[in-house]
């Protein structure tokens, strides 16, 4: 009897130790706060590991004031989508027997053009988009926005399934450059955003996906940058 008493005591302190782990465990953080005490160029500048480089280019381009003050949606790039712009347009000039360049070889109006697809006046969190669904456009088509330089962009929401129940999952971002292909949706360059609704005090910023080229068309800012660079 005695014995059996130890087994029930080891079992009872080991069921309370594994609940006390338990309770130390799971701690509810809440929700994450979506507010950022700064500028949405103060948010990219203190957050160098992803966007070093797009700090750096919209000092280059003039635009530090408008991501400081004016109230506006910035979809923004991380640096590797920039990367992998520059070393397209080093492997041709490598090709045509042209000097490597560097970020500060472009000329500012190259970056501005760029980077300006990449904003829209007002602010817009990720509800305020309209449905898209690239295989039944018809239906639901998105909503094409001017963009601040003038490109025009499709933007809308993904609306992703759920345990094979249409369309009742998670609501994604989707941005697509329908310049290249009007004819046919499909067609053209897009990509997801990756976070979205962080919202500095003058607007909101949505992060895309890494795997993001610059300009949604590599070639495109290849031609732009060499003409400017042979002038």
């Amino acid at each position: 009897m005695k014995k059996l008493w130890s087994i029930a005591g080891l079992l009872l302190l080991t069921v309370l130790l594994f609940n006390a782990c338990k309770k130390d465990y799971y701690v509810d953080g809440g929700l994450a706060n979506p507010k950022y005490d700064g500028s949405i160029y103060d948010y990219l500048k203190n957050t160098p590991y992803w966007f070093d480089t797009i700090t750096y280019i919209i000092d280059r381009a003039g635009m530090k004031d408008m991501l400081n003050n004016d109230s506006v949606t910035f979809f923004a790039p991380t640096d590797d989508a920039v990367k992998v712009v520059m070393n397209a347009l080093n492997d041709y000039r490598y090709f045509n027997v042209e000097d490597s360049v560097h970020l500060q070889d472009i000329d500012p109006e190259v970056w501005r053009h760029f980077l300006s697809m990449y904003v829209l006046k007002g602010k817009y969190l990720a509800k305020q988009f309209a449905r898209v669904d690239p295989v039944n456009v018809y239906a639901y088509p998105g909503i094409n926005y001017v963009m601040d330089g003038g490109y025009v962009l499709n933007i809308g929401l993904i609306y992703q399934n759920y345990n094979n129940v249409e369309a009742v999952g998670a609501r994604i971002i989707r941005l697509t450059d329908i310049t290249y292909d009007p004819q046919n949706f499909q067609n053209n360059p897009s990509i997801l955003i990756a976070t979205s609704d962080i919202q500095p005090r003058n607007g909101v910023l949505h992060v895309l996906n890494n795997n993001h080229v610059f300009g949604f068309r590599g070639g495109t800012f290849v031609r732009m940058a060499e003409q400017y660079l042979l002038r």
